[in-house]
């Protein structure tokens, strides 16, 4: 299978998965040695700061799914990719009620480490309200 049918497959997984509130393949796709950018004003420089700032943002709330359109996926030299796409993110907050949508743009992009594709660095920006 080609480099580009691996991404867009586990992007599609991602997705799919994301959608219904299952974080796991995202999670198990990110590298150790990750970079993020965020809507909020500083930089994740490792997985882990990454993922105690998204438990931190999701402590008060009851659910969460994520969802991707229109995502294009780029490949190059069978080992990098990049993924971009627009995406919908939706928190229930505890107790009920109704969701708080945020709207945004997703970059990730991909890396072939061994056999795996893993992302080492992702870019999250929200939308205009407009």
């Amino acid at each position: 299978m080609s480099a580009h049918e691996d991404v867009r497959m586990l992007t599609e997984r991602i997705a799919a998965a994301s959608a219904k509130g299952d974080f796991a393949p995202f999670i198990a796709a990110l590298d150790d040695d990750l970079e993020v950018f965020d809507h909020v004003p500083y930089r994740f420089e490792r997985k882990g700061e990454f993922l105690d700032y998204l438990g931190s943002v999701m402590g008060g709330a009851e659910s969460m799914t994520f969802a991707f359109h229109q995502p294009s996926c780029r490949t190059f030299n069978e080992n990098t990719a990049i993924v971009n796409a627009y995406d919908r993110a939706a928190t229930v907050p505890k107790g009920g009620g109704a969701p708080n949508v945020a709207c945004g743009r997703t970059t990730l992009v991909f890396v072939k480490k061994g056999t795996d594709w893993k992302i080492v660095s992702a870019h999250f920006s929200p939308l205009g309200k407009e």
